[in-house]
């Protein structure tokens, strides 16, 4: 755990030390649009030294699993023959590329696929939060980073779909579900979002809005029910082989389900003032919105839980933007500082009852093998 906490810690400090006041002129009529408040030097030095650690993991989350994937990686030529639609091939040739072209030593592997995977996120938080020091630190308590590195795949997917996100929020649906299509070659499950687009512009608070709930909570409310059969009809499938049925632990318990429900709540306490605050706060409600629902349905089964990790930056960035309108209020003064304390104790129990954590873990970072323990 003391890896994630001086991490945190010095990518915050860099960040402090690189910020500025925000630029009063980036509106578009009365909405906020990009708004940076830290300096892009800072910035690119905290997140690189993120994805740094990021890429030194070992024994975390399925990272010892990937480390043996690659050094199995097949052959460029090979790879290139073996082209299909469907079974994540893209992901193979990425493997066999960076194998053959770049480096056979797999943390190398890791650095690099570390890198691809958090500057997308962190980008999308720096261009949009307008506190990118609280940003960081919810993205960090909230659990996003561990989870990056804990599903390496999918966050890679993730990444690629948030650095769409532009194409997404003008509804260049011609450029978006192409994107999302590419992410799916990664990995399968990026297909939900070529149904979500559909309605992740729709209003925040709106008739969709309750439509959506009321379809989450007959979801969570039959889960017991049809998880199983869910996780059947999906047996066949790669994804569903992976994920489905009850040897999976995706560790989401009610704790974690009320904690991904708290930007919603205060989106919907505070949906009057936050009309025509920022831009893209419909599309990054419901993206959020999602994510809650799915949080909600991954109680009762692991291939529901894997979906919510699409939308889990976007909540975060809802929490955000709420909080720091909220807190101009002289009522909700108290608010940010409460929000920081409360995700701590949030991280605090993940860590420690959860994943079962202590304060030092000798395999989990910088080191390459179990014949040497973490020097950190």
């Amino acid at each position: 755990m003391n890896v994630f906490v001086y991490t945190t810690i010095l990518v915050l400090v860099l960040f402090y030390i690189g910020r500025k006041p925000l630029d009063k002129n980036t509106t578009i009529e009365t909405e906020l649009t990009k708004v940076r408040d830290t300096n892009f030097l800072f910035f690119f030095l905290g997140t690189l030294l993120l994805a740094y650690v990021s890429g030194q993991r070992f024994e975390f989350g399925d990272t010892v699993a990937y480390l043996d994937y690659f050094n199995k990686a097949m052959p460029i030529d090979e790879c290139i023959s073996s082209f299909s639609i469907g079974n994540e091939w893209l992901f193979q040739f990425y493997m066999s590329f960076i194998h053959t072209y770049i480096s056979t030593d797999p943390r190398v592997f890791i650095e690099i696929t570390s890198l691809i995977t958090i500057f997308p996120l962190m980008y999308f938080l720096y261009n949009y939060s307008g506190d990118l020091k609280f940003a960081f630190y919810i993205f960090i308590m909230s659990g996003c980073w561990e989870h990056s590195m804990n599903g390496l795949r999918q966050y890679l997917a993730t990444a690629i779909i948030v650095a769409g996100f532009q194409l997404l929020a003008n509804r260049k649906w011609y450029l978006f579900l192409p994107i999302v299509f590419v992410a799916a070659q990664i990995h399968t499950s990026a297909y939900v979002l070529l149904f979500l687009y559909f309605i992740a512009n729709t209003e925040a608070c709106g008739k969709m809005t309750k439509f959506i709930l009321v379809v989450g909570v007959l979801v969570v409310i039959t889960s017991p029910f049809t998880a199983g059969f869910v996780d059947n009809v999906l047996s066949g499938s790669d994804y569903g082989e992976r994920y489905a049925g009850q040897e999976w632990n995706y560790s989401i318990n009610l704790v974690r389900v009320l904690v991904s429900a708290v930007p919603i709540i205060l989106a919907f306490i505070n949906r009057y003032l936050m009309k025509n605050k920022y831009k893209y706060y419909n599309i990054v409600f419901n993206m959020a919105l999602f994510f809650t629902v799915f949080t909600m349905a991954g109680v009762f089964s692991a291939v529901y839980a894997r979906f919510n990790l699409y939308f889990e930056v976007f909540s975060v960035l809802l929490l955000v933007w709420n909080v720091n309108e909220m807190v101009k209020e002289p009522k909700y003064s108290w608010i940010k500082n409460a929000a920081c304390i409360c995700y701590a104790l949030y991280f605090i129990y993940q860590m420690i009852f959860t994943y079962g954590l202590s304060w030092h873990e000798d395999y989990l970072f910088f080191t390459n093998n179990y014949n040497q323990v973490s020097w950190i």
